[in-house]
């Protein structure tokens, strides 16, 4: 009786880690491809003050959430969208909107690779 006490215990533990792992990484995915789209329109539009404080928040929020991605992720996944995601705000310095596109694209499919390569097990 004691096995199967266990065995339901570990069971549940492994569940409760790959929702827990799942929601994690889909919120903070989501949450950065909304910062990324809004950078997009924002940039699209010409708005440079509102687009260099959403690259702000952006830069912010993956420092703030880099330590849950890399619990759930492999640290090399994890840490592809950095340099992309750093080098936002120098193109956005420069007001070159074709630069800043590409980047953009270029950090969105990252942070959905990530996403995909993480969310194809559920």
């Amino acid at each position: 009786m004691r096995r199967v006490k266990i065995a339901v215990f570990l069971l549940i533990t492994i569940l409760v880690v790959c929702v827990a792992g799942y929601l994690s990484v889909d919120r903070v995915s989501g949450r950065i491809g909304a910062l990324l789209e809004t950078a997009k329109q924002q940039n699209q539009g010409g708005d440079t003050p509102a687009l260099k404080e959403t690259l702000s928040q952006l830069q912010d929020y993956y420092a703030d959430r880099e330590w849950l991605l890399s619990l759930f992720v492999r640290h090399d996944y994890a840490f592809s969208a950095l340099p992309s995601l750093g080098a936002l705000e120098s193109y956005a310095a420069q007001s070159d909107q074709t630069e800043l596109d590409a980047e953009l694209e270029r950090a969105s499919a990252q942070i959905l690779t990530m996403r995909h390569l993480f969310l194809r097990f559920f």
